[in-house]
């Protein structure tokens, strides 16, 4: 028996290293429904409705790094709405496959009809509707390299005749492209940032959900410089521990007056892979500095004096060696006593 498109699509999924699809069945996916079947690598998921899946996929996301979620046509689309943004907010890599009416049909006002192209463009990364086998081959990949890479939502309309028929070559590639490049500031930005934290006793740090991978290296900084660390409600999950003694807490809507009054008494605030949305409660009088993998985000939400471009990990492993040991702990056993 030979390949189909949906025979093509969950092997690509099982290249990407999904490993649950959360979904609710219907008739133009129905051959998705049988190759995932016949494949028998992917556990599939029937929820209740689109939108729990949707939000389904975006925490397997959260937690291994890729999740999927599947819809048909008409409600099935304008379901996965809701948790196809928050996964797109959040930046987790969700694949979502909205299959919809045959080819021939479109456009002529059919049943349950919609236009995926449009209905999830502003809650995603990539959308693209496949009218051909060669299309929906190319553009799965496609999909998958650009919620890997721009960390977010793609999606990829599927008419259930092209998710049917079978499989026809194409020129692009058939692999999953994971990179991991090593983003840190230049050596004179480097130095300029263990400048301003060597010139000034009270630092803090507050910690977003970009330190997921940064975990010793914040706490080895924390320590070096007996500094409150702060965590946004994303960054609560790795440093709200009873065995970490630097922890002060949250600050914001959901946040407490520890983290709240550590940062406003730090004189250097240091914001490690947060985008913190509270611009409210941060402070104004300190200096500011912001790290994030993306520079649009820096200076968005406070007033940032200094913002750099890397990830924590790398950028922390390259500042250490420039950052001076302090000392006292006046100003951690302050803040610490009023969180405790």
């Amino acid at each position: 028996m030979s390949k189909n498109v949906s025979d093509h699509l969950v092997e690509m999924l099982v290249e990407a290293g999904v490993k649950r699809v959360y979904a609710v069945t219907g008739d133009s996916l129905n051959p998705v429904n049988d190759a995932v079947r016949r494949d028998g690598r992917l556990q599939w998921i029937h929820v209740r409705h689109e939108e729990a899946g949707a939000y389904a996929a975006s925490m397997e996301a959260e937690l291994n790094g890729i999740g999927c979620c599947m819809g048909s046509s008409g409600p099935g689309h304008v379901h996965l709405v809701n948790g196809l943004y928050d996964a797109n907010r959040a930046e987790n890599p969700v694949i979502a496959i909205a299959s919809t009416i045959h080819t021939e049909k479109m456009g002529l006002d059919n049943f349950q009809e919609t236009r995926p192209e449009s209905l999830f463009q502003d809650c995603s990364k990539y959308v693209f509707l496949a009218n051909t086998p060669k299309q929906a081959v190319n553009g799965l990949q496609t999909a998958i390299q650009h919620a890997i890479s721009k960390k977010g939502v793609a999606v990829l309309g599927l008419p259930g005749d092209v998710a049917s028929a079978s499989l026809e070559p194409v020129h692009t590639a058939n692999k999953i492209f994971y990179t991991q490049p090593r983003i840190t500031p230049s050596p004179e930005q480097l130095q300029e940032l263990a400048s301003v934290i060597n010139e000034h006793e009270k630092v803090m740090l507050f910690c977003g959900h970009g330190c997921r991978y940064a975990i010793d290296e914040v706490m080895q900084l924390a320590e070096r410089l007996n500094a409150p660390l702060g965590y946004s409600f994303r960054g609560k999950i790795f440093f709200e521990r009873k065995e970490n003694p630097y922890a002060v807490g949250l600050n914001g809507l959901l946040g407490n007056k520890s983290g709240f009054e550590a940062m406003h008494q730090a004189d250097v605030l240091l914001m490690l892979g947060t985008d913190f949305p509270y611009s409210e409660s941060l402070p104004e009088k300190c200096k500011i500095i912001q790290i994030d993998t993306k520079p649009e985000k820096l200076g968005r939400r406070a007033k940032v004096d200094l913002g750099y471009c890397g990830d924590i990990k790398s950028t922390l492993e390259d500042l250490m060696p420039l950052i001076d040991v302090k000392t006292s702990t006046d100003f951690l056993d302050k803040t610490r006593s009023l969180h405790q």
